[in-house]
C-alpha cells in the first residue's frame, strides 16, 4: 500500500461527528469496551484531551476523506513516555490503513516529540490489533487479567510497550 496515500492533519471539531460514528460502532464498542455515547459526550471527551494537551490527529486518504483518528496522551515530556491510540473508520478497517496510520504517529512521536517510549493497551480478544502493533514492534510488558468486561465477560488487557531505540531498528 502507498504510503503517501495516507495524511494526517489537525483534528477538527468538524470531525466529532464522523468520530461519534465510529465510536458507536458495535465492533468499537466491543474492542474498546465503552458504551454508546452521545454527540454531546463525543464533543466533550475531544474537548477535555485537547485541555489535557493529548496530540490528536485525524487521518485522511488522498481523496480528502476522513478514514479515522490517532492520538497521543498523557505526554510526559520529563519521562520521555505518552500512550498512543487509533480508531479507524468501519469503513476503512481490514485495509492496511491502520499500520500506516500508527506507523506516521510513531514518526511524530519519536523524531518530533523525542520521545523513549510508546505505549498503548488492547483487549486480549483483539488479536487483529495485537498482531499489527508487534508488527509495528510493541511487545507485551503486562497483562491485566480479566481487566476489561465486555459482552457477559470478562477479558485480559494487554500493557504493550515501544521504545525509540526498537522502532529504529524495526
Amino acid at each position: 500500500m502507498d504510503e503517501k496515500r495516507i495524511h494526517l492533519r489537525a483534528f477538527e471539531s468538524d470531525d466529532v461527528k464522523d468520530l461519534h460514528r465510529w465510536t458507536n460502532d458495535p465492533v468499537s464498542l466491543a474492542t474498546v469496551g465503552r458504551l454508546p455515547q452521545t454527540y454531546e459526550q463525543m464533543v466533550k471527551q475531544v474537548e477535555k484531551k485537547r485541555q489535557n494537551g493529548d496530540l490528536l490527529l485525524a487521518a485522511v486518504n488522498n481523496e480528502n476523506e476522513l478514514i479515522g483518528w490517532v492520538f497521543l496522551k498523557d505526554i510526559d515530556y520529563e519521562h520521555g513516555r505518552a500512550g498512543i491510540g487509533i480508531l479507524l473508520a468501519p469503513e476503512a478497517r481490514g485495509k492496511g490503513y491502520g499500520g500506516i496510520v500508527m506507523q506516521k504517529m510513531l514518526e511524530i512521536g519519536f523524531k518530533r516529540l523525542r520521545l523513549h517510549k510508546i505505549y498503548l493497551t488492547t483487549r486480549g480478544f483483539n488479536e487483529q490489533a495485537i498482531s499489527l502493533y508487534k508488527k509495528l514492534g510493541f511487545v507485551v510488558e503486562g497483562t491485566l487479567r480479566q481487566h476489561a468486561y465486555v459482552d457477559g465477560q470478562y477479558f485480559d488487557t494487554y500493557f504493550m510497550g515501544l521504545l525509540e531505540s526498537e522502532w529504529r531498528q524495526n
